[in-house]
């Protein structure tokens, strides 16, 4: 199959939603891994936090079991917990939310802006009560949030910030990489993710103390002092295997060139759905590099068919599409939580509409015109 740039027929019409980048490199990597008798507890995660750190010219990174892990060490390290409340973005994917009842405390869910899909600022003031203790700022599919209003905000009320950069490792705002502006900035090398091992995450911050707090609880609350090993915490295990901080290295290596082909697969697929009426594709600004995590675009009324139908029609074709993702107020663990939908408009019309396109490091220019074509074609004989 040839790269983007190229057009040759496509004999096989199934597209997936995703498709990993791992080579040889990565299998090498690993194998050495395997010889080495470190499967678990070793010297190469440890390599990889360091690199990660210098990779986003931050002090201190944690490798743990994935994004979600992350999250619920920050809030962890922040001392939040029963009785405290964390405002979480309502259009993310649920993990985001789920650490805040972890950690016993209350997520507050606001809107979102809904051309970037990422929490509205004009909307943080009035969620702010006297038990607020944090903002979870979520960077979705790949597209920063807007840093500058929501860190006066925080600093106005005293209030920590959690970057969920789950999907926003390389993305950048006025030239500073996502997850660096708050206090803690969480990552996920998930599958779906462009830098991926499998599963895993990062926690980064240039807090010392809460890089040390991050690296005892992770693993079991020890903590080594004068040579001995002490249990000083009831912490958890959410250590990164060295096998897969293996593959995080190589794919450390290679995130330049993946950045890059997934910016000029996503200036395809905008130039191709330009003329389709009824699908507006990813929101640019200026200062800002979107990383394209995802390729979602927002269907509305003129595209004559509700989104899920769109999704139907696609298998139909082989193509695999999904969801953008979900609002969480209408998600059934969070309707106790009593949230008026009516403040929640624009989170809840992206969980309708919202629809991710195939985009995969290897895409050919055929399989985009191939998905663009059969919506097309969808929205002609709907």
């Amino acid at each position: 199959m040839k790269d983007i740039g190229t057009k040759e027929k496509n004999k096989s019409k199934k597209i997936p939603l995703i498709r990993p980048y791992i080579d040889k490199e990565e299998l090498e990597a690993v194998r050495k891994v395997f010889e080495s008798g470190y499967l678990a507890k070793g010297p190469t995660a440890k390599i990889f936090e360091k690199e990660f750190s210098e990779y986003l010219g931050i002090k201190h990174a944690s490798a743990v079991t994935s994004c979600t892990t992350a999250l619920h060490l920050a809030l962890v390290c922040l001392g939040i917990g029963l009785g405290d409340e964390v405002i979480v973005p309502d259009f993310t994917y649920p993990a985001t939310g789920h650490v805040v009842f972890h950690v016993g405390a209350k997520p507050i869910l606001v809107d979102i802006d809904l051309k970037t899909f990422n929490l509205d600022p004009s909307k943080l003031e009035a969620a702010i009560t006297e038990n607020t203790k944090s903002i979870i700022v979520v960077h979705l599919f790949g597209y920063p949030a807007d840093m500058s209003p929501i860190l006066e905000i925080a600093q106005k009320y005293d209030l920590s910030i959690i970057e969920d950069a789950a999907c926003a490792i390389g993305t950048l705002y006025k030239g500073k990489k996502a997850g660096t502006f708050g206090d803690i900035g969480c990552f996920s090398f998930h599958a779906r993710k462009l830098l991926t091992t499998g599963e895993g995450g990062m926690l980064v911050t240039d807090n010392e103390e809460y890089a040390k707090i991050s690296h005892s609880m992770k693993d079991f609350g020890i903590r080594v002092i004068s040579d001995k090993i002490y249990f000083t915490h009831p912490g958890f295990n959410y250590r990164l295997s060295d096998v897969l901080a293996a593959i995080g290295r190589v794919q450390l290596i290679k995130i330049d060139k993946i950045l890059e082909k997934r910016k000029n697969l996503a200036k395809v697929y905008t130039e191709l759905l330009s003329d389709l009426e009824g699908v507006k594709p990813p929101y640019i600004e200026p200062h800002i590099t979107h990383t394209y995590q995802s390729y979602v675009v927002l269907l509305d009324e003129n595209f004559g068919m509700k989104r899920d139908e769109v999704i139907a029609s696609m298998a139909e074709k082989g193509i695999e599409s999904q969801i953008g993702t979900y609002a969480l107020h209408q998600q059934p663990c969070y309707k106790r939580l009593n949230f008026n939908p009516k403040n929640l408009i624009n989170s809840a019309k992206a969980y309708q509409n919202s629809l991710t396109l195939p985009m995969f490091h290897h895409m050919a220019l055929d399989q985009i015109e191939f998905v663009v074509n059969t919506l097309k074609d969808i929205q002609k004989n709907r």
